[in-house]
């Protein structure tokens, strides 16, 4: 099965550096420009579905690269944003030391999803994959993290518990093939 994996465009918070969590935030005017230049490399890519984040900002980047494949979009909350509590809404530049170290060490205390949540969550989703679709070219539009963790995983069947710390960046429309 291949899968595609790609981060939501830039949003506006994105841009103001603001921690987003859950909340409903459009992609910014850049951030579609980021989608559909990436939508236009991966045209001629055969995908027979599409999951997306429920977030608003998932479904825009899924909407706009569906244009050139008219695929169905499912929406899978397995994938959403890792939900950061306390600091969803606040600015980057304004937490202390202290907030940092806690939304780094994914401190369940604050309201932040723990990094064996989020890790529970996505390798639920990939067994998911694999079980009913493994014929299939996916894409999956979700969000940094999660991304991540899936490319990651791979074609591994799990991660060790250090390696959840661990992860990689995506960069806002980013897209990586892996094969599961």
């Amino acid at each position: 099965m291949e899968i595609y994996v790609m981060r939501h465009g830039r949003t506006v918070w994105n841009e103001k550096r603001i921690c987003q969590g859950r909340s409903q935030n459009r992609l910014s005017k850049f951030g579609k420009s980021q989608v559909e230049e990436q939508a236009t490399k991966y045209k001629d890519v055969k995908i027979d579905l599409i999951f997306a984040s429920p977030l608003m900002r998932t479904m825009q980047t899924a909407n706009i690269v569906n244009k050139y494949h008219k695929a169905k979009i499912i929406r899978d909350s397995r994938i959403i944003e890792v939900d950061q509590g306390i600091f969803t809404g606040q600015k980057r530049e304004r937490l202390t030391d202290e907030q940092k170290f806690a939304m780094n060490q994914s401190k369940n205390d604050c309201g932040i999803e723990t990094y064996e949540e989020i890790y529970k969550r996505t390798i639920d989703f990939i067994n998911y994959l694999r079980q009913n679709y493994k014929d299939k070219n996916i894409l999956v539009v979700t969000h940094g993290m999660i991304a991540s963790y899936i490319e990651k995983i791979g074609t591994r069947l799990s991660l060790e518990k250090d390696e959840l710390k661990n992860y990689t960046t995506f960069d806002n429309a980013e897209i990586k093939q892996v094969t599961i």
